[in-house]
């Protein structure tokens, strides 16, 4: 913190000088993320901004947050995060492996929380979850675990499948990791399976026309951010209008259209990213804080969706899904 020292002469000389300081700046929190910023705020943004205002911290007053996103062009990711460096904030909150990795190449010093990514250890950012150690803690998921009970739901829903395409972000470690599970598991169902790794929008776009042009029986979308988080509302219109059951690792795609999801709640996981920034921010340390995995995983199943596409859901699915969009 900058000083300025006030000397005041006084007339009578037996007064001490006064030094006076400027007002301590409220905490500043770097956002970063690989995918696009949107306004008004997306679920899990608003989730994380509600979670600090519970715990006292109001943005613009108590609280500064410099926003730096990618817009999906990651070339730039390592610049943005610099940039929020030189910023001099006192915590880098991130989502995503794209962004995580960035932050952990840019700086050994300033706390890194984890608002939402598949494999911290998979990927190499922190040395295991109950002790990460260096500067990095925060809140994660290992959505390829899941993999093979999301395949188990294509082929519930859609048991003549004989093709399923599968939709995942190539740049990311974990989508990647995700991937091959979800091929293995296609494979030991005996569907073929048409991978489909994306790299930019426009990777995506050709992949929708490959898609369409090849008309599987579904579309398996992998869980981890990146391009396929950042087009939700784009990937869940193209299969209502091609007639093609999505099933995903994302709430929100089943929210915006698709058919079925089974995943973590994403605003629940930055809303509890909110009480790691405030540790951090009262004084502790990210090494001596475990990264939590998220405890809750949510059935979510589009009825509406369901129903314009012809597909008979099963009353077994339907009595155990944890939210049902009608």
């Amino acid at each position: 913190m900058r000083r300025r020292l006030f000397l005041v002469a006084l007339a009578a000389p037996a007064l001490p000088l006064v030094c006076r300081a400027q007002p301590a700046r409220p905490p500043r929190i770097g956002y970063l993320l690989a995918t696009s910023l949107v306004e008004p705020p997306s679920p899990e943004r608003r989730a994380f901004l509600d979670g600090l205002r519970e715990l006292g911290y109001v943005p613009g007053k108590s609280v500064e947050i410099v926003y730096r996103s990618a817009q999906n062009a990651v070339e730039f990711i390592d610049d943005l995060c610099q940039d929020l460096v030189s910023q001099k904030v006192d915590v880098i909150a991130v989502s995503g492996a794209i962004a995580l990795l960035a932050a952990k190449k840019c700086t050994a010093t300033v706390p890194i929380v984890i608002m939402a990514v598949g494999d911290p250890v998979g990927i190499g950012a922190v040395r295991s979850l109950s002790r990460p150690e260096g500067n990095i803690t925060g809140v994660s998921f290992i959505s390829s675990e899941l993999a093979g009970k999301r395949v188990q739901l294509v082929r519930d829903l859609v048991p003549a499948a004989k093709r399923v395409a599968v939709l995942w972000d190539s740049r990311n470690a974990n989508a990647r990791a995700e991937s091959a599970e979800t091929l293995a598991a296609l494979a030991r169902l005996g569907i073929k399976a048409q991978p489909h790794p994306v790299a930019s929008d426009g990777d995506l776009k050709a992949a929708l026309g490959r898609i369409q042009a090849s008309r599987p029986a579904a579309l398996y979308v992998t869980f981890e951010g990146g391009i396929v988080a950042s087009n939700r509302t784009l990937i869940a219109e193209f299969g209502l209008r091609q007639r093609v059951p999505i099933v995903s690792g994302w709430s929100f795609l089943t929210e915006a259209g698709g058919l079925v999801s089974y995943a973590p709640s994403m605003p629940a996981m930055f809303r509890r990213s909110a009480s790691y920034v405030h540790r951090i921010l009262k004084g502790a340390k990210p090494a001596e804080l475990p990264i939590e995995q998220a405890s809750t995983v949510e059935l979510v199943l589009n009825m509406k969706t369901a129903k314009a596409l012809g597909v008979a859901v099963p009353q077994s699915m339907l009595l155990r899904a944890d939210r049902v969009i009608e």
